[in-house]
């Protein structure tokens, strides 16, 4: 037999089992193929950037988040319950329903079609906001420098957060300012910000919601989480109103496309420092106060000599007390097994997605901050400005 006779053959197989199929199994196979091929393929991140988070998602956010709002409710939690409680009762009506003989034939089309609407919601997901995972990132776009990053510019960075989270604390929390106020200087704030990283479209703000899965946030220690089919943001209600800010914040950069942990803290917290309200920047600078690591003047010959000619300030009692009620909510809420539970799958799902520092990408916010080169106070400088 000749070599093309037999390549025939081989084709001829695959395309005679698909003749021998329906249009709609061949497009429910068509779903799966296209849901695994995006699993295994990474797209070019200059055309994710272009086409898709300055393209197509813009499009998407601007008209879904505004949709959402109208609702007092979650829209995750209709989703949740509608597939918790559809789920299963479609597989029990349908193999009570099957003939004596027939279940298993029934149980493989359920799983077949149950692995159809799995890849239709992975498509959903992509679409809707996944796809931001393969954007450029922001040490390219930014005037990014590792050298920058010295135990020098630790301790300056770490003194300079201390003195003025220190003079902003009586202008920021003797009078809280209502959320509506906050709320409408920190998006006038975030826009700017967007646009100063290369965003070329404005953030439809979300209002922040609470859900029916707040007791597993508070358990597992999720501060808030962005709904990506209804582009909605959900913010555990245990969380302080001096951390509001910051944490909306990093929930609104995640709309903006930045779908980085890391990356959305620092949009978060730049949006908070440029803002012109003293409540907003507090809630940045107590939240950078917390990412900045401490130099150990006793292990550190650097941080020694740093101490002893420029100590660093002690925090203000009012400020102390704040980070204390933070790690007391902290403390009372979470769970450690639920917690621990919740990161080593959030890690998992960060690795799939193309993040390969995982959960330690949360940790990485001070490297932007003290690696990236600002003009103007906290206005980032972009390569090549």
């Amino acid at each position: 037999m000749s070599k093309a006779v037999r390549s025939h053959q081989l084709l001829a197989r695959p395309l005679g089992f698909l003749k021998g199929l329906s249009r709609k199994s061949i497009i429910k196979i068509a779903v799966i193929a296209l849901a695994l091929a995006l699993v295994l393929i990474r797209l070019p991140a200059s055309a994710i950037e272009r086409f898709y988070s300055n393209g197509v998602y813009p499009l998407f956010q601007s008209a879904l988040t505004p949709l959402t709002n109208l609702f007092p409710f979650a829209i995750l939690d209709v989703m949740l319950v509608t597939l918790g409680l559809g789920l299963p009762v479609w597989w029990i009506v349908r193999l009570l329903k099957a003939r004596r003989g027939r279940r298993l034939k029934t149980a493989a089309r359920l799983l077949f079609h149950t692995l159809v609407l799995a890849s239709l919601f992975f498509l959903s997901f992509q679409l809707l906001w996944g796809l931001n995972y393969e954007r450029r990132p922001l040490i390219e776009k930014l005037d990014y420098d590792e050298q920058r990053l010295t135990p020098e510019s630790i301790w300056k960075l770490k003194r300079q957060t201390i003195a003025q989270v220190n003079a902003l604390y009586q202008e920021a929390r003797t009078v809280w300012p209502d959320e509506s106020s906050w709320r409408a200087n920190l998006h006038a704030s975030l826009n700017e910000t967007v646009k100063q990283l290369g965003n070329r479209r404005s953030v439809a703000a979300a209002i922040p919601k609470t859900s029916l899965l707040d007791f597993y946030l508070s358990a597992a220690g999720i501060e808030g989480f962005v709904n990506p089919f209804g582009h909605e943001v959900i913010l555990d209600r245990e969380i302080l109103q001096f951390e509001k800010p910051f944490l909306l914040a990093h929930e609104w950069a995640h709309l903006a496309g930045f779908a980085d942990e890391s990356e959305a803290s620092f949009v978060g917290l730049i949006t908070c420092l440029q803002s012109d309200m003293a409540a907003v920047r507090y809630s940045g600078l107590l939240t950078l106060y917390q990412y900045t690591p401490t130099l150990s003047a006793e292990r550190s010959a650097s941080a020694k000599e740093m101490a002893m000619a420029d100590p660093m300030p002690r925090l203000a009692s009012g400020v102390i007390a704040d980070l204390e009620a933070i790690r007391e909510r902290q403390n009372r809420n979470v769970n450690a097994s639920i917690s621990r539970a919740q990161w080593a799958f959030y890690d998992r799902f960060l690795k799939a997605n193309g993040v390969e520092a995982g959960i330690e990408s949360y940790g990485l916010l001070t490297r932007l901050v003290l690696c990236a080169r600002f003009d103007n106070g906290w206005s980032p400088a972009r390569r090549n400005d």
